[in-house]
């Protein structure tokens, strides 16, 4: 983990917000840009590293939920649960009495955030963004996870609660290069649209009309950030004003 306290912020008294890398696993470059924020809003800033040795091959953003047999694994092992046990042992370490987080990632970040979203329904985040994520399992039951819920662990009522919930889909007004090096082209993640802009405003309209379909409170908002391409540096100032309103 790379992290960031302010000066004059006592670590018991500080919010956290845990910062979620991009593909490139770039931890300590994440934190860095994070800690302008943290100054401004005053809030830890906590980016763990899930190297690629023991979470590559899509564990880090799906692939850790379900056997390649197609069964679910133990949830404690899941990499979304890892950030439910570092928030407890942050906790622990710090005496911070903080009930609950926010959290934040970026591209393949923002994959791992909106599946938190999706299969911890119950996850101890006040409030999450999820900025210019690549492709998206979508809210459906009729769509093979990972591009949807069926064969997942989720079922209509756990959607129910996610569809709930402080989630803020973010995107940069110019990340919409339908031939960005690191956008996936499988059928599947073309279906979802051609570029990011447009797979993202098709996860929340899907979100939405599912949210009206369960007659579930809907709490998602979807914004954009003027300018911005596919940059953390360029998204964090927009997410960090978000998480901490």
């Amino acid at each position: 983990m790379y992290t960031y306290l302010p000066d004059g912020l006592p670590a018991r008294d500080a919010p956290i917000v845990f910062v979620m890398h991009g593909t490139s696993r770039t931890a300590e470059n994440y934190r860095n840009v994070w800690i302008e924020h943290a100054g401004r809003y005053r809030f830890m800033v906590v980016a763990p590293r899930f190297d690629r040795e023991r979470w590559g091959r899509g564990a880090y953003t799906y692939a850790s939920v379900v056997t390649r047999e197609g069964g679910t694994r133990d949830r404690a092992l899941w990499s979304f649960s890892v950030i439910e046990h570092l928030f407890d042992a942050i906790k622990a370490r710090t005496g911070n009495a903080a009930a609950r987080y926010r959290i934040y990632g970026h591209s393949e970040g923002g994959q791992f955030v909106h599946r938190l979203v999706l299969l911890l329904p119950d996850a101890r985040y006040e409030r999450a963004v999820a900025a210019n994520a690549g492709w998206y399992t979508m809210p459906r039951f009729d769509v093979a996870f990972p591009y949807g819920l069926k064969g997942s662990p989720a079922t209509a009522a756990s959607l129910s609660k996610s569809l709930a919930r402080e989630l803020v889909i973010l995107l940069g007004e110019r990340d919409n290069d339908p031939e960005h090096h690191q956008l996936r082209r499988t059928p599947r993640a073309l279906a979802q649209g051609a570029n990011r802009v447009e797979r993202g405003e098709d996860f929340f309209a899907t979100a939405r009309a599912r949210a009206a379909e369960l007659h579930a409170p809907f709490g998602w908002t979807l914004e954009y950030v003027p300018g911005a391409g596919h940059s953390n540096a360029q998204m964090a100032g927009a997410a960090a004003a978000l998480l901490m309103q």
